[in-house]
């Protein structure tokens, strides 16, 4: 799956992001952001398209770069919006990607190319519920009834009376 993700727009979902968004600390909600998406790809092998609004930094006119298995976009004096737009207009198979955005202009836009679409709160749910089912998985089972029998019981004291008598002598 190919997903072109409305950075801000996606942020806003998930309530720890959210939180750093009020506080103005920017960077820090958008490397959160990017580092629950690193992890999602691992698990998932999708491919990603991050667009957001602006510049990375007051000073620095970068226009994109990587995050591992993520493309980033700044929109720089256009808006995110814009630039999602322009890249399905663009895309020779515009059918094949997922765009990720809760914004009703966009969804309208580029359904007339026939991208999917997939609301922010809908993908955010999605990545959540997968995190944490790899995380349900890489605990280990309990027993059901973690008491011992007879016979384990019977080999763990034969197995510290022996270590006992070792030190003992």
């Amino acid at each position: 799956m190919v997903y072109l993700i409305d950075g801000f727009n996606l942020i806003y979902k998930f309530p720890d992001l959210e939180g750093l968004m009020y506080q103005g600390r920017l960077s820090d909600a958008r490397r959160g952001l990017l580092e629950k998406l690193k992890e999602y790809i691992k698990l998932t092998g999708d491919k990603v398209r991050i667009v957001f609004d602006g510049k990375k930094e007051r000073l620095l006119e970068i226009k994109n770069e990587h995050a591992g298995a993520i493309d980033i976009y700044y929109s720089l004096e256009y808006s995110a919006d814009f630039l999602i737009k322009q890249f399905i207009k663009k895309d020779l198979n515009p059918r094949m990607t997922t765009v990720v955005t809760s914004d009703k202009d966009i969804v309208r836009y580029v359904t007339r190319y026939r991208a999917r679409v997939k609301t922010s709160e809908e993908f955010a749910e999605e990545l959540t519920k997968t995190m944490e089912k790899w995380a349900e998985e890489q605990i280990p089972e309990k027993e059901d009834d973690p008491r011992l029998d007879k016979e384990e019981i019977a080999f763990w004291e034969r197995l510290f009376k022996g270590g006992k008598k070792r030190s003992s002598e």
